[in-house]
């Protein structure tokens, strides 16, 4: 495989990853589980706290699992590795746009390599503490979590917007 082809494979394989742990991170719940943005998820400036958004997403995931006490060292691995992932990828953005120096495209191109590289390395650890957890659930628990994740970096939409029921013909 030449260099071009490795790269391109490079930037699919982290976007992918980057779904996952966005999915990880996803859009702000409210007490109800409904996904939108919540004051409590906002930092100064108007920007989603990536803390927040995991803490809100694991509380309705565990809520879903119904785990069991002997269950609950399982679920604090993962939860605890989720959140100490959660902001990294945000950060290395912003660090990057705050870089003044000037650097050339294929400098440029080695950093955002090597911060994909970071963020692949981080959703296989999250996804190594979620292989161990999902192997200790009930089949029932397995279901929900699979149900849970079936849904994982999609963007729920209203009619019109794109969702399911923008593919549905319109009545009337």
């Amino acid at each position: 495989m030449n260099r071009k082809h490795a790269i391109v494979a490079g930037f699919l394989a982290a976007s992918a990853v980057f779904f996952g742990i966005a999915y990880a991170q996803g859009p702000g719940c409210g007490p109800d589980g409904k996904p939108g943005m919540q004051r409590s998820s906002m930092k100064q400036g108007g920007m989603m706290d990536p803390g927040a958004r995991v803490e809100q997403r694991l509380t309705r995931f565990k809520s879903d699992l119904k785990l069991t006490a002997q269950q609950e060292p399982l679920w604090q691995a993962f939860a605890e590795k989720s959140k100490a992932e959660a902001g990294k990828g945000f950060q290395a953005m912003r660090e990057r746009m705050n870089d003044t120096k000037l650097v050339t495209a294929p400098e440029r191109m080695t950093q955002m390599q090597d911060i994909m590289k970071q963020r692949v390395a981080a959703m296989e650890s999250v996804n190594e503490s979620f292989n161990r957890l999902y192997a200790g659930l009930t089949p029932e628990q397995k279901a929900a979590a699979d149900k849970h994740f079936s849904n994982a970096g999609r963007h729920r939409h209203g009619p019109g917007r794109g969702g399911p029921a923008a593919a549905e013909p319109r009545k009337g």
